[in-house]
């Protein structure tokens, strides 16, 4: 089958149903349409079922998950070569399938097409503002040599093919959960551009929207809007500006209406219920036109603000050991070796004082403002793999039912320390693959310390990838999971051994520079505290109390602080 048409839907039964059967008027005829009913309760589904058409119908219902879910259940049922994924307010243009085939064959991996609105649509000072968008938008990507913008790739109409979909990983449907609106296509068109695929607008791929949105409705996406700014500046700092919504540009439009960005939302309903009717009853004076969509503005900045003050308070520490014995003959590794029973007392220690310990899941989330933390939240780490962490470390950590990471020297394996012994230092012998894998069974996340534990700062492009890709691929040749998190050796890197960490597949990498993890943090710069033989749990406690004191605003989100820009 050449094409699989994604429509999710919810609450729209009546406008699902006709642009459902629209799609008898295609003139290429190779194609089947999924239905995906995200919990509308309003029967949707078996007014679909009733539907007499043509071509292949698949309704699929699932429970309010949000739009990215749902188009990802309808991606997964499926079968053509080529996804158009479509809105259930576009009602499709008898050439829109064949226009869109045209630009796949001509090269195209994704094809965006025209959006004008429906001559039908109610005649609002809504309708008419996104009319006017649609007319810009044409006339914009139909110039000579044309860019298409980050912010073109809108999922109302666009069309990938499966394979490329698949291997760039869907939509990310934490956006649009719990109800959510918007993000989802951001975060999906900026990976689409990162993976390099080639982009084409076609003008005559038409599907034309009956824009019937309420202004009430519009005005809490634009919530939502400046709450999916924060979400998508968390998980794609690099690209910071490109998130940032409506602004306001005269004085006189922003002092009056900045106060209700930080009033709670009360206080500006009045004043929003008051105009929403005005717009609804159809009139449309310039100075209404204006007052709507400052108040768009004022709502988006307030989403922000909002949004911003949840997510910047989950943090976490990141504690480093490395030897879990006692190493006091040593001269060089004493200071590393951490005795097993002052690692239990330490242990003891916080738990007793209100630290919770967290995995490394719960800390990549949060980093991603996908989840919140305990108010003490701490990560144990061990580098290097020494084979005592097997012996001495896995089981008071499995009595207490705390979670952790090793990184393993993946080229190192059953070895020693020889980075070490070259500079004066004992040998210490490392874990083997079968201790590896014994204590990832025992619920020890395997990460990576690089190949060799070289410094990775002034390494050429292909020892980079080496220490990076090639460590990874060790692991997983040892039959562990593959390595999500890397360890810089000795904690230095730079930007391009952070680059080759991320292009590796690496979720997140962490240095020995003290500090928390903070949510908007880098995800390859993430300090931790390391854990010395000479830290008693008392002292313990106290550096961890003084580390956990705010520390500033954070890099991420300072960008985003200033609401009146």
């Amino acid at each position: 089958m050449k094409f699989s048409i994604v429509i999710p839907t919810y609450c729209r039964r009546d406008t699902v149903l006709r642009n459902v059967a629209a799609l008898e008027g295609q003139d290429l005829r190779d194609f089947e349409a999924i239905v995906v009913d995200d919990g509308s309760g309003d029967g949707t589904p078996a007014a679909l079922r009733e539907l007499e058409v043509s071509f292949p119908l698949t309704v699929i219902e699932q429970e309010n998950l949000g739009a990215g879910a749902a188009r990802n259940a309808g991606a997964a049922a499926a079968r053509g070569e080529l996804l158009l994924f479509l809105d259930d307010d576009m009602e499709a243009d008898p050439r829109l399938l064949a226009e869109h085939d045209r630009s796949h064959r001509d090269g195209a991996d994704v094809v965006l097409g025209d959006l004008p609105v429906h001559p039908d649509s109610p005649r609002t000072l809504l309708s008419s503002g996104v009319g006017l968008w649609a007319r810009t938008r044409r006339e914009r990507l139909t110039l000579p040599g044309a860019e298409i913008g980050l912010g073109e790739l809108l999922t109302g109409q666009i069309s990938i093919n499966r394979e490329e979909y698949e291997r760039i990983g869907g939509f990310d449907a934490a956006f649009t959960r719990d109800g959510l609106f918007g993000g989802e296509d951001s975060d999906f068109g900026y990976r689409v551009y990162r993976s390099g695929l080639r982009i084409a607008f076609n003008p005559e791929a038409i599907s034309y929207q009956y824009y019937d949105v309420d202004p009430a409705l519009y005005l809490r996406r634009a919530f939502e809007g400046g709450r999916s700014e924060q979400e998508l500046t968390l998980k794609h700092p690099e690209r910071a500006d490109d998130w940032l919504g409506p602004t306001f540009h005269r004085r006189r439009d922003r002092w009056p209406l900045m106060p209700f960005v930080y009033a709670p939302e009360a206080v500006s309903r009045p004043l929003r219920s008051a105009v929403c009717a005005l717009v609804r009853s159809g009139r449309q004076w310039a100075w209404l036109r204006r007052l709507f969509f400052n108040l768009r503005t004022m709502e988006h900045l307030r989403g922000a603000r909002v949004t911003r003050a949840a997510l910047s308070t989950g943090r976490a520490v990141v504690l480093a050991y490395h030897a879990i014995s006692d190493l006091g003959d040593d001269p060089i590794l004493r200071p590393y070796g951490v005795p097993p029973a002052r690692f239990a007392a330490q242990l003891d220690e916080l738990a007793a004082r209100g630290w919770s310990f967290v995995d490394l899941q719960a800390v990549l989330d949060a980093i991603a403002g996908r989840c919140a933390l305990p108010s003490r939240a701490l990560l144990v780490t061990f580098d290097d793999a020494y084979a005592d962490l097997l012996g001495e470390a896995a089981p008071l950590l499995r009595e207490r039912g705390i979670p952790a990471v090793v990184f393993a020297v993946s080229g190192l394996t059953g070895e020693t320390n020889t980075w070490d012994t070259g500079i004066g230092a004992s040998e210490q012998h490392l874990l083997d693959a079968g201790g590896l894998r014994e204590v990832a069974a025992q619920g020890i996340e395997v990460g990576s310390h690089g190949d060799t534990h070289r410094s990775l700062p002034g390494l050429g492009p292909e020892e980079l990838k080496a220490e990076a890709e090639g460590s990874a691929n060790r692991i997983e040749a040892l039959g562990l999971p593959r390595p999500r998190v890397f360890a810089y050796p000795y904690g230095e890197h730079d930007a391009a051994a952070a680059a080759a960490i991320r292009e590796a597949g690496y979720l997140a990498a962490f240095t020995v520079s003290p500090g928390l993890v903070e949510r908007g943090a880098d995800p390859y710069s993430l300090p931790r505290v390391q854990v010395l033989a000479g830290d008693t749990p008392r002292r313990l406690r106290l550096r961890l109390s003084a580390t956990g004191l705010p520390a500033g605003p954070r890099r991420s989100l300072t960008r985003l602080a200033r609401l009146d820009r």
